[in-house]
């Protein structure tokens, strides 16, 4: 969300037009939560001899007006003294504060701002926890059903062998499954660590350094205007082709991934595990943003008047210093993708294989003697109650985690007159 704060009594000025489109009503701006203008200085209109209407139109001709030279909704446009809001707060005058109209926006972030917010969370990191309980709900089911084996195995001061030697064949082929599983999947992960350096190599700073190099001397050599301007745009096409090559081969990375998962889905219980994926998008739509903003540096007729030297040095210290904290920000996520990328599908396969070689423990303890049947018995419906309680907690927090975000159940409370 931006909010955008202006003067009353001044109006919508040309350097804040300027602002207000290149750095806010842009073409690839991202504000989910909103733009709003604030009309700070109302005070100024206030008018005690011609009364509190007049004061009203008049701070409403100048929200119009302020709307349409936007492009925004009369309700986007607030107006606020925060002068005298402050003063209604020293002398704790409950009028003064109304009337310097700050509670409208103090409204306008909780009930607009923030519940964005709580609707960004919800969707970036509730997706991922359901992810995780629903695998935990299966990792809980499937060791409910091999106790339930091993407790039909148990009979009433007896062992049934052949019920049990099926249950150890059962476990034995799982565990070897899972074994198998984990050495193909460091394999895997030594791909994705290859494919990982694929990428770092694409694109290195040692090549960003060596490029700004090139770009300043080309800049240094320019004895016009146009080639400034030419050696400037030049400098962001390589970028830029280097990133798209780099989005491209981290497509296929992606998609190597994907396979592997799929897979592993189709042959294991595993059914809800999901990839890390290579997140490089925010990168490319900053990269181009720099762009936008180097072009309106180089065409704008100011820059075209500085001296050469101080033209290089400001293009230097802002535009190509941001898109070398891209490069780095870039080859941070192209470091961390492969150390996470699989980590879902091995952690389960960890835990499959570990449960499995506990199970299989128990079973040749429960064939080599049959004199504590009954505590057997006892132990395994014991982890069965358990495993319940955790698989019924699961579950809960599941339910809990699908409802609607406090501020929306908030919405939705309809007070009762006579219930305290």
């Amino acid at each position: 969300a931006v909010i955008f704060l202006l003067a009353a009594d001044a109006g919508v000025t040309a350097s804040d037009m300027a602002i207000w489109k290149d750095y806010v009503d842009t073409h690839d701006a991202d504000h989910r939560a909103g733009r709003f203008a604030v009309l700070n200085k109302i005070d100024v209109l206030w008018d005690d001899l011609q009364g509190e209407e007049h004061t009203n139109r008049s701070i409403e001709r100048v929200t119009q007006l302020t709307a349409e030279q936007l492009g925004l909704g009369t309700d986007e446009v607030l107006p606020l003294s925060a002068k005298q809001a402050l003063i209604s707060r020293v002398r704790q005058d409950h009028d003064l504060r109304e009337r310097s109209r700050l509670p409208a926006l103090e409204k306008l972030i909780i009930e607009r701002i923030l519940i964005q917010k709580e609707e960004l969370i919800a969707h970036n990191l509730v997706s991922d926890i359901l992810g995780m309980l629903q695998n935990n709900q299966s990792a809980l089911q499937t060791r409910l059903d091999s106790l339930e084996k091993e407790l039909a195995a148990c009979q009433e001061g007896q062992v049934d062998r052949k019920s049990l030697q099926e249950l150890a064949d059962q476990t034995r082929s799982d565990y070897d499954y899972y074994y198998r599983k984990l050495i193909t999947l460091r394999s895997s992960r030594r791909l994705v660590q290859s494919q990982g350096d694929v990428l770092k190599k694409m694109i290195t700073l040692e090549a960003f350094e060596a490029h700004a190099e090139t770009t300043r001397s080309k800049l240094e050599g320019s004895w016009t205007s146009i080639g400034l301007q030419r050696a400037m745009s030049q400098f962001f096409q390589v970028l830029e082709n280097e990133f798209n090559n780099l989005m491209s081969e981290g497509r296929l990375a992606d998609k190597m991934v994907g396979s592997i998962y799929n897979r592993y889905n189709r042959e294991s219980r595993g059914k809800h595990l999901e990839p890390i994926p290579l997140r490089l998008g925010r990168q490319l739509i900053a990269l181009r943003d720099l762009r936008a903003k180097a072009d309106r540096f180089r065409l704008n007729p100011r820059s075209l008047l500085l001296e050469q030297s101080l033209l290089i040095r400001r293009f230097f210290a802002t535009i190509v210093s941001e898109a070398r904290e891209i490069r780095k920000r870039t080859l941070s996520e192209i470091e961390r993708w492969p150390e996470e990328a699989l980590l879902p599908v091995l952690q389960y396969s960890m835990e499959q294989k570990k449960l499995l070689e506990h199970q299989f423990r128990r079973l040749g303890e429960m064939a080599r003697t049959e004199k504590s049947i009954n505590a057997r018995r006892e132990a395994i419906e014991e982890s069965q109650a358990q495993l319940r309680q955790q698989l019924k907690l699961a579950q809960k927090i599941e339910r809990k985690l699908r409802q609607p975000p406090p501020s929306a159940v908030r919405e939705k409370v309809v007070q009762l007159g006579g219930i305290a």
